[in-house]
């Protein structure tokens, strides 16, 4: 196995570290501009999920008394809350489904509102874990990434329970309109749902990729100039007088004939070596030179 040189192990070690700040660098920047997005994210379905919540006591306090005592022979959709935070929230959003609020049931009243396979996961979590009262993170859907923000739909309400404990105590006009087979056997303190709320992060993560790139692009070229710069100086300031000093000590060891000529440049270590060398050189010479007559 060969023994690396002096340049080999100059040049191999400052790759190395310049390699690792190059990684370490564009990791950090990376993690960093990402939980800027997701807080970014986070703050804005906030504010959305604040809106939904507000649309929901607005229908509840106002909307839903005031047509009840319309006695109408049709069931108005507009009284429940769920119904017209998701309206509303489908307005806002201009038809970009990106953005999205859903209020899943397992067994929902209708069937628009039945959780899918990602809703169903997070009831069973809120149900598996009571202490838990929010989730959130990202979700890869139909090609993008989302945000969400998610909450247990509780019953805590003893209200709720006339509508969805059994038909016969359910409004007739509810029935009437959804039928006696959804949206019932719901039990008080149970958690049949979930409210789910997403926002787009698919552009805000692209972004903070390619302004890593950009970052690591920038390292490198600042690494690369540095690297040669280094290498360079030490070369001329370490490798090359040693390997003149290398030289020097080992004709010296072998012949007291001339040596090659010592460096006088160089690091103050470099220097130092090679006045020693010359003072080892001059003492083994004037040794010989008293030991030969004498042989």
């Amino acid at each position: 196995m060969s023994v690396p040189t002096i340049r080999g192990v100059i040049r191999r070690n400052l790759l190395i570290v310049f390699v690792i700040a190059l990684f370490a660098g564009g990791g950090g920047f990376y993690l960093l501009l990402k939980n800027e997005a997701m807080d970014s994210a986070e703050t804005e379905a906030r504010m959305l999920l604040s809106s939904a919540m507000a649309i929901r006591g607005y229908t509840t306090q106002h909307i839903l008394p005031n047509l009840t005592k319309l006695h109408d022979a049709v069931f108005h959709e507009e009284t429940v809350p769920a119904f017209a935070a998701q309206t509303v929230f489908r307005s806002v959003s201009a038809g970009d489904h990106a953005y999205m609020y859903r209020e899943a049931a397992l067994n929902p009243t209708s069937v628009a509102d039945r959780a899918g396979p990602f809703e169903v996961e997070l009831i069973r979590e809120f149900r598996n874990n009571a202490s838990t009262k929010e989730l959130r993170g990202i979700l890869d859907q139909n090609g993008q990434r989302l945000f969400y923000l998610a909450r247990p739909i509780q019953i805590t309400n003893a209200k709720c329970i006339i509508c969805h404990d059994t038909p016969e105590r359910a409004p007739k006009l509810m029935v009437a309109k959804y039928g006696p087979n959804n949206g019932f056997g719901w039990k008080l303190n149970d958690i049949v749902g979930v409210q789910l709320l997403t926002v787009p992060v698919t552009q805000q993560f692209r972004s903070t990729l390619e302004l890593v790139g950009i970052l690591m692009g920038g390292l490198a070229l600042i690494f690369a100039v540095a690297y040669f710069a280094l290498t360079a100086a030490m070369e001329a300031t370490v490798a090359a007088p040693l390997e003149k000093l290398t030289e020097a000590a080992e004709q010296a060891s072998r012949s007291t004939s001339a040596a090659p000529e010592l460096p006088t440049a160089g690091a103050r270590e470099v220097r130092t070596l090679a006045e020693a060398i010359q003072r080892l050189r001059t003492s083994l010479a004037k040794a010989l030179a008293q030991l030969g007559p004498k042989a």
